[in-house]
């Protein structure tokens, strides 16, 4: 690591994101509604920072997947997300919790509170979903 600062005009400029400017839109057969706050506009695509909230509480329909990153984090900023990982082990997130999903981590979601709020952040931006039937 450099401690070395880079002189002008070697990186782009700073970059500020107004995600409560950008609506939510449906999640087409789920219990979600996200947003993007421009991260993926401001990167070329490279990263993606979206916030999820759920539109009613209850289990959800599990179905096992994985995603196509080079990096997956979600953090839950309120509520609670119960998840299922590969092997069958279920964990329950809570506000102020967080999970790093290495390429290939197997997961769903199988229960979501009212309430909750999550940022997700992926690299690339457009990732695929590889659903598994488990």
């Amino acid at each position: 690591m450099s401690d070395t600062k880079p002189r002008a005009g070697e990186h782009p400029p700073a970059t500020i994101l107004r995600g409560m400017e950008t609506g939510f839109d449906a999640v087409q057969g789920t219990r979600f509604e996200m947003r993007e706050n421009g991260l993926q506009a401001a990167t070329g695509g490279a990263y993606t920072a979206r916030i999820f909230r759920a539109t009613s509480s209850g289990a959800v329909a599990p179905a096992m997947h994985w995603h196509d990153a080079n990096f997956q984090y979600v953090h839950i900023l309120k509520g609670e997300i119960e998840f299922q990982l590969e092997g069958g082990e279920r964990r329950i997130l809570k506000a102020g919790d967080a999970i790093w999903q290495p390429k290939g981590c197997l997961h769903c979601v199988t229960h979501v509170s009212a309430d909750l709020e999550l940022l997700e952040i992926f690299s690339p931006a457009d990732i695929a979903t590889i659903r598994v039937n488990a």
